[in-house]
């Protein structure tokens, strides 16, 4: 079988059954980000897949293809551009505010989307990552969180940056697009799911058409144009009718599908199932596609009256979408091949000639030097799955870095421990292995998987997202559905359990992929740097703690130390520290008991945009947090200082503080052990964003080998 890891991303970026020679041209323009007025890079790409010579830029911006000659004269066009976003603001802290660019994307919880999510900046310099900043749930004790929609005022995006300066220096400006960083999620049998995925695969068949087209024979003149600006003020259709028309016959590509105007304003409708065969409507129907379909074609836009078609026959097509104006709106390939033959009949006789995918084609800004030990491991521990009660992955990843000498053993409970050194007093290191996530609570009968969760986590911000099912024998791709109400919902928060279609459509479709209640539900997940010094991922709390471990292990010599140590690894921490619970009632009886205990976990920090800042306001990159209070817990000042004592001596900055939430030295207090827990300050908590700065981490290993092997008399 293959690695866990690899078999993710294969399935992500391929799906269970990827007809490829129709995925190639789609994945490249899902992988761009081409949000309105920043379409050059889609309009570049669209070239190189073009036979030499066959396609050109005219003066708009626009790729234009010209075939044959005479008439009739025929115009076939999509729109490069997406629904996304701009930077508006470099703010002095680093953070970056956000506009919509173009029109406004439909949807009450399309920016929604983005909350708690890793982006792209695309800039001049190439794509810097960032995250979108949502509030830490162990932050919000004293107030019940809002449940308002998420929306500008709210959007703050964090690309590791200090200072606006900072920021600058990564390459980032005024106006630079901004969009999702998860791109495309293959599923099922041949479903694709992204942003704008549905004019995205419009814009693929088009290409397919024109090779197949230049290849084969045009009735007449076939101009075949990929826009610019088309959601926006439409200027582009504008410019190529009044450079290259008159026209005799149209067919656009169009989002009006399934929306139509009544009296309380624009509403939605549903489309025909995927699979079933492209759209159309207007005067020129698209041979042989589905007709009766609510359609709201586009109206005056800004600053235009639209192109002026004199007296051609005027149509729109698009393939049927899932999800519509998600993060993973869903369309099926199959859809895709059926288009490129309609439109091929329509205007000539050919066969659509399709291109396997290529590199991706923006390159990341920087190549981060600093911090690789620290940062190799996280990221590797990272990408390493673990939700509660299936803690098995990670444990059997951190058994597999632990350093020769060591000889580890699993409890009953399943806590991975190791013990070394000789002395009187008894001391323990404890991180944890779990993560937040899910559970499938049931299988549906209509395919879907109704989710328990697995840890404290806002729902919102897994919501129309893709999902991985960790079935006994693989994994299994697939998307949190959004609400049923996605385009008009009023609350921040989903009103169920949050559900994962996998491209099923029944139980027992369902049980043949191997999926079974109980299986673990995650998304897919992937550190990526910010900028020299911070990284972003999910789980962080406590892949961060357990990577400190693993990093001062290796620095100890097990033979120099005056105490017993042990390093544990414990499970069940996010649904009630049971793991360390456990672990502590083995270690009950005098010659076991241990005196002081040191859980390495998250210090949850408020150093982020939101306005709270009563506690937890610890910067990032400052160095290791004494988290002296949490929810459950206020230190000694003995212990305290004996740690800051250790920690000045070996030049450790340190510094006390009081965060929320348990940590896992609570278990072992009735046993008379004193407990201070050692933290890494991390933003966003709980969320597919956490962020961390490597220098902490570093900190935080220098100050634990220093307890270890040179501890303070």
């Amino acid at each position: 079988m293959m690695p866990q890891l690899a078999l993710s991303q294969a399935l992500l970026f391929t799906g269970s059954a990827a007809p490829a020679e129709s995925f190639g041209d789609l994945e490249l323009l899902l992988e761009i980000l081409s949000v309105s007025g920043r379409e050059e890079r889609a309009a570049a790409r669209v070239l190189e897949r073009l036979p030499e010579g066959l396609g050109e830029l005219d003066r708009f911006g626009n790729v234009v293809v010209t075939l044959g000659e005479g008439e009739p004269r025929r115009l076939l066009a999509c729109g490069l551009d997406e629904p996304g976003l701009v930077v508006s603001e470099i703010r002095d802290d680093g953070y970056l505010r956000l506009r919509t660019a173009g029109a406004d994307p439909r949807g009450a919880l399309w920016l929604q989307g983005y909350e708690g999510q890793k982006v792209w900046i695309s800039t001049a310099r190439g794509r810097v990552p960032g995250a979108v900043a949502i509030p830490s749930i162990h932050l919000e004790q004293d107030d019940a969180p809002s449940d308002d929609v998420f929306s500008l005022p709210a959007a703050f995006v964090d690309v590791g940056a200090a200072s606006a300066a900072e920021a600058r220096r990564l390459g980032v400006r005024l106006l630079d697009p901004v969009g999702p960083q998860q791109r495309r999620t293959g599923y099922g049998e041949g479903l694709v799911a992204g942003p704008a995925v549905q004019s995205k695969a419009a814009c693929a068949a088009l290409l397919g058409v024109a090779r197949g087209l230049a290849a084969g024979s045009v009735d007449g003149t076939l101009v075949v144009a990929w826009l610019r600006l088309e959601l926006w003020n439409r200027k582009g259709i504008e410019h190529l009718v009044g450079e290259r028309g008159p026209f005799d016959e149209v067919l656009v590509a169009s989002r009006g599908f399934g929306w139509s105007r009544g009296e309380d304003g624009v509403v939605a409708s549903d489309l025909p199932e995927l699979a079933s065969g492209p759209m159309s409507a207007g005067e020129l129907a698209l041979p042989g596609a589905t007709v009766e379909v609510d359609h709201l074609a586009p109206g005056p836009a800004f600053f235009t009256g639209g192109p002026d078609w004199g007296d051609a026959r005027l149509g729109y097509f698009a393939v049927p979408a899932r999800y519509r104006d998600s993060p993973v709106e869903t369309i099926d390939r199959h859809d895709i091949r059926t288009l490129m033959k309609r439109l091929i009949a329509w205007a000539g006789r050919g066969e659509a000639v399709t291109m396997a995918a290529s590199a991706i084609p923006d390159p990341e800004c920087c190549d981060w030097s600093e911090h690789a030990e620290a940062a190799g491991l996280l990221g590797e521990l990272v990408e390493v799955y673990g939700v509660s009660t299936r803690e098995a992955p990670i444990r059997d990843a951190v058994r597999g870095r632990l350093p020769e000498w060591a000889e580890p053993e699993v409890d009953a409970s399943g806590n991975l421990l190791v013990r070394f050194g000789d002395g009187e007093e008894r001391v323990a290191f404890v991180a944890h292995l779990d993560e937040v996530g899910f559970t499938v609570d049931e299988i549906l009968a209509d395919g879907r998987l109704r989710l328990t969760t697995r840890g404290g986590l806002a729902p919102s911000a897994w919501e129309a997202q893709p999902a991985l099912v960790h079935a006994a024998s693989d994994l299994v791709p697939g998307v949190f559905e959004p609400r049923a109400g996605w385009l008009t919902a009023a609350a921040r928060r989903p009103p169920e359990a949050l559900t994962v279609f996998l491209g099923a459509s029944s139980r027992e479709e369902v049980e043949a992929l191997g999926v079974a209640p109980g299986d673990a539900v995650t998304m897919p997940k992937k550190m990526r740097r910010l900028g020299p010094h911070r990284a972003v991922g999910r789980a962080f709390d406590d892949r961060v703690g357990t990577t400190a471990l693993l990093l001062a292990l290796e620095r100890i010599d097990p033979r120099s130390v005056g105490r017993r140590y042990t390093f544990a690894w414990v499970v069940e921490e996010e649904i009630g520290l049971h793991g360390s619970a456990a672990m502590a009632e083995d270690l009950a009886d005098g010659s076991e008991r241990l005196d002081r205990v040191h859980p390495v976990d998250t210090f949850v920090a408020s150093d982020d945009p939101f306005p709270d800042k009563g506690f937890a306001l610890t910067p990032l990159g400052e160095g290791v947090v004494l988290r002296a209070m949490d929810n459950g817990y206020l230190g000694d000042r003995a212990t305290i200082d004996y740690v800051e004592g250790g920690a000045a001596e070996h030049g450790v900055p340190t510094r006390s503080g009081f965060t929320g939430g348990g940590n896992d030295g609570i278990a072992f207090l009735h046993l008379g052990a004193t407990n201070l827990p050692l933290s890494w300050p991390g933003r966003y908590s709980h969320s597919p964003v956490e962020v961390m700065d490597l220098r902490d981490l570093e900190a935080l290993v220098d100050l634990i080998v220093a307890l270890v092997e040179d501890p303070v008399p």
